[in-house]
């Protein structure tokens, strides 16, 4: 090979990671030379033989001059980049984009400032032309609402529901559910109530009552079966119970009189599993 001396750039130097040689592939210290058709060739010029060219490393820095450091084909990396990555040449700089990603399931529960306020904000997507609802988080709902590219927004549809957490518990129940129903027909959201398997007081917390005291109207001693007069309090998580005040000592559950007791058996469906299983009948 000849070039004009105009057409070369020789006693050139690297400590290595930029080039690899075409032989064998192995990464090359030394002295080299370049052409003004951006080939490179080790030595520190043509007569400073073996002139064994040069490829660019995938580690190495890109020459801003040098058109050919830009990675679009097999000649110009040593590396193969799986099917599902595309390299795509911004400037000077190398991007390689990665697919966009699909929703995962989150399960998001109330702060304590949000059961302060008596609700929260739920987020959801609904997977285009077929009945998948996933739960997500607000950072990743705002990334769909967004269309960021880094995620799959042209399969999925965003959307977000308010839910009661705090109040009566049937009267929460119920709300919750008309809002699950309400939302359902206004976006169309086929089979969206299945989501919650009727659990529409999921996160519920009794809001935290003490010294009441009831004539015996109200409520029955759940172990005993008999209608209960004196002090009572709320637990913000069980319920109705025996006493001025919530104590370590075990107290007896209160079921409420008028049969409207749905509150009374979520509560000990849900408290149960931290029950001794030999007294059924009382709380902690």
């Amino acid at each position: 090979m000849y070039y004009p001396k105009s057409q070369i750039k020789t006693d050139l130097y690297t400590n290595g990671k930029k080039f690899i040689t075409s032989r064998d592939g192995n990464e090359y210290q030394g002295y080299y030379f370049s052409t003004s058709d951006n080939q490179y060739f080790t030595g520190k010029n043509p007569n400073d033989k073996p002139n064994i060219a040069l490829e660019l490393s995938f580690l190495s820095t890109p020459d801003p001059s040098s058109e050919s450091n830009i990675l679009t084909s097999r000649k110009d990396s040593y590396y193969n980049y799986p099917p599902a990555y595309n390299l795509v040449k911004t400037g000077n700089a190398i991007n390689i984009n990665i697919p966009p990603t699909t929703p995962k399931q989150s399960i998001v529960q109330p702060t304590e400032e949000e059961y302060k306020v008596t609700e929260y904000q739920r987020y959801f997507v609904k997977k285009a032309n077929e009945i998948l609802y996933i739960e997500i988080t607000q950072e990743e709902y705002n990334r769909y609402t967004n269309q960021d590219t880094n995620v799959s927004y042209q399969l999925y549809t965003p959307f977000t529901i308010p839910w009661l957490i705090v109040g009566n518990r049937s009267q929460v129940f119920q709300i919750n559910k008309n809002t699950v129903s309400r939302i359902s027909n206004n976006l169309k959201l086929t089979g969206f109530p299945s989501y919650f398997k009727n659990r529409y007081d999921q996160y519920f917390r009794y809001t935290k009552e003490e010294n009441l005291t009831t004539n015996g109207t109200e409520f029955l001693n759940e172990r005993t079966g008999k209608r209960y007069v004196g002090l009572y309090h709320i637990h913000p998580n069980k319920g109705p119970m025996v006493g001025a005040e919530h104590t370590t000592q075990i107290h007896d559950y209160l079921i409420p009189v008028s049969g409207s007791n749905i509150d009374y058996k979520v509560n000990k469906m849900e408290t149960q599993n931290s029950q001794n299983k030999t007294i059924k009948s009382v709380g902690y």
